[in-house]
């Protein structure tokens, strides 16, 4: 029985199955995606919940600025539909800047791809550097005697509008709706904190990250937000605004019936795919992805991703090269704090339990030396699923939660 699962910006993967060995099909979310997300941006910031109006929360003469978190789908559509109506209830572009959370390195898409030139002219963009202290500014000490530092447009702005993605809370790393603003847009020191492999669990270490975010976000005086509940690839099924805590409760939600999947048992196989252009193919989502699968394969099976992914790995990732001890190696990388961390313990750790295959645009040999099998194609993952006798296909993994019955 074919299959098709979809991966990276337009790649597809044909697989061949019998229909008896497919546990789960979760190849697409549940939901239908938005035609028009700047019309629905606009109709969320007009309708918010719980809140005023987004025309009515500012007046002429703020400053106003949008901290736009990675990976935010359709991003250039919703920007659009903010300016848009921020723009109708008289704010001047010029009072109006973007913030970006993506480093100088980093692939993004252009939050003004979609602005008109004059309204493009107007409006600053920048992306935040969290090592640079001349762009930072002191708002406050967390209760816990932490300094609070924030990107200065940020802390120095009228009105902030934070735009980013939900997510199931059992999601890898997720601190909850307030962390696309803290640690998004903190200093080095306090990302470091929030990478630690021991935050993305959720043990008491990701509650008080949770907790982090949410008091940093309210000292910061930020009530409302704009939250995007994403959709296969680079799309949307719905867009929330409002009063933080309204919209993270109406998103967990919408986000429940989406993304959580459910099969009768663990299958030998599971098929994961991350889909999207070069900024949704991160070692970040590798990480959410591989966490996603692992949930719902058997000790001794296997799990393979299908992504794009040809990034450089940060120093965490290269450390799985090594011919260390695999104990003493996972010892070292819970410490480690680099922006890919999460992604390398979890790896070796997974790997230790079943095993993993790639297919990317990363060099074969080196992901090999990963201890990561590489695939080429259809045609092996085909190959693989002869092998197993059960099957999970998961799309866009990097948004999912996965789980067999009973667990």
């Amino acid at each position: 029985m074919p299959f098709e699962l979809k991966y990276g910006d337009g790649g597809v993967l044909e697989i061949d199955l019998p229909a008896a060995s497919i546990l789960g099909d979760f190849s697409s979310p549940r939901g239908t995606p938005l035609d028009d997300p700047a019309a629905a941006v606009a109709a969320a910031v007009s309708d918010p919940l719980e809140f005023p109006r987004l025309q009515d929360a500012t007046i002429p003469g703020d400053r106003v600025v949008l901290a736009i978190d990675r990976g935010v789908p359709r991003m250039p559509a919703v920007v659009a539909g903010v300016i848009h109506a921020l723009v109708e209830g008289g704010a001047d572009p010029a009072d109006i800047g973007i913030v970006l959370a993506v480093g100088k390195d980093e692939e993004s898409e252009d939050p003004a791809a979609d602005f008109t030139e004059t309204v493009r002219d107007a409006i600053t963009v920048t992306r935040h550097d969290a090592i640079d202290r001349e762009t930072l500014s002191y708002l406050a000490a967390s209760r816990d005697g932490k300094p609070i530092y924030f990107n200065r447009q940020i802390g120095e702005a009228d009105v902030v509008i934070p735009i980013s993605t939900l997510r199931l809370d059992e999601s890898l790393g997720y601190a909850g709706i307030h962390s696309g603003l803290f640690p998004a847009f903190a200093d080095e020191e306090t990302q470091k904190r929030f990478r630690a492999p021991s935050s993305a669990d959720w043990t008491a270490h990701r509650r008080r990250r949770h907790e982090e975010a949410d008091e940093a976000a309210w000292l910061l005086g930020v009530q409302f937000t704009i939250q995007v509940a994403p959709g296969p690839g680079n799309t949307l099924l719905h867009v929330l605004a409002g009063d933080a805590q309204a919209v993270a409760k109406r998103g967990q939600k919408l986000c429940e019936a989406a993304w959580r999947f459910q099969s009768n048992r663990r299958a030998s196989l599971v098929v994961a795919t991350i889909e999207g252009g070069r900024e949704h193919q991160t070692w970040e989502n590798l990480g959410r992805a591989l966490f996603a699968a692992s949930q719902a394969v058997d000790d001794g099976g296997a799990i393979v991703l299908c992504t794009n992914l040809d990034y450089k790995p940060g120093p965490a990732i290269q450390r799985l090269t090594s011919l260390r001890d695999s104990d003493a190696l996972l010892h070292e990388l819970r410490r480690d704090r680099s922006s890919d961390a999460t992604s390398a313990a979890l790896l070796a750790e997974v790997r230790e339990r079943v095993q993993v295959y790639l297919l990317s645009g990363l060099d074969a040999e080196f992901v090999e030396d990963l201890g990561v099998g590489c695939v080429s194609g259809s045609e092996e993952v085909t190959r693989l699923t002869q092998q197993h006798d059960s099957c999970i296909l998961l799309g866009n993994a990097h948004h999912a939660v996965l789980a067999a019955v009973g667990e």
